[in-house]
């Protein structure tokens, strides 16, 4: 009868059936805008997806580009992300339902990424947050870039949390902390020197913001 061949059947449906049923079951956290380049999704099942102009984007996902890759990412509350060229970036956690308990957290797990706060940032600043190795960034309705710059570079080897407007505070996980204002840059060295601060606020604009979009 039908019922018993549905019963048989259920464990036998196509994966790309299996994967679009475990990618609904998570939540949804935006979708993308445009994309230039190769960009994939490690979606926290662990399947892999090529992402381009309006493919959704969960919580979870783990956003990669090649080396000529770039993609901006929009979420539910009009938050945006730009992750650039040879980066990683994960959307750690998200949740928005108008509500005290909305939330988004983003972390930065290599290369460079620009973000642009939406709702939940303007309507309750404390909950949202990026992350790039040790540092925590908690910002204040703004526009920032953050990225890890290596040896080689015109910028010294570390993390920088560029703040285009608004301002940001960044914690470190051994309990220094600093208020980055408008125009000035978080930075913690790779390498540091002797008596030097391990979390330090520059005036300079690094040389990594110059030609970025």
């Amino acid at each position: 009868c039908p019922e018993h061949w549905a019963e048989r059947t259920k464990h036998r449906r196509p994966i790309g059936f299996r994967l679009a049923v475990a990618a609904d079951a998570a939540a949804l956290a935006g979708e993308v805008v445009r994309v230039k380049g190769e960009v994939t999704a490690v979606r926290a099942d662990g399947a892999k997806d090529s992402l381009e102009k309006k493919s959704k984007v969960y919580v979870g996902d783990k956003i990669k580009t090649g080396g000529d890759g770039q993609t901006l990412i929009q979420l539910k509350d009009q938050s945006r992300l730009i992750v650039r060229k040879d980066s990683e970036v994960e959307i750690t956690a998200f949740q928005y339902e108008k509500k005290d308990t909305d939330k988004v957290e983003t972390s930065l797990i290599s290369g460079a990424l620009r973000a642009v706060s939406g709702k939940i940032a303007k309507g309750n600043p404390a909950s949202s947050k990026y992350s790039a190795g040790t540092a925590t960034i908690g910002i204040r309705g703004t526009d920032i870039e953050i990225a890890f710059i290596g040896d080689g570079q015109k910028d010294r080897a570390g993390i920088y949390n560029y703040v285009h407007d608004g301002a940001t505070n960044m914690k470190l996980a051994s309990g220094e902390e600093a208020d980055i204002a408008k125009e000035k840059s978080g930075f913690v060295p790779k390498d540091l020197k002797p008596g030097e601060a391990r979390l330090q606020v520059l005036d300079t604009r690094p040389a990594f913001i110059q030609g970025t979009g």
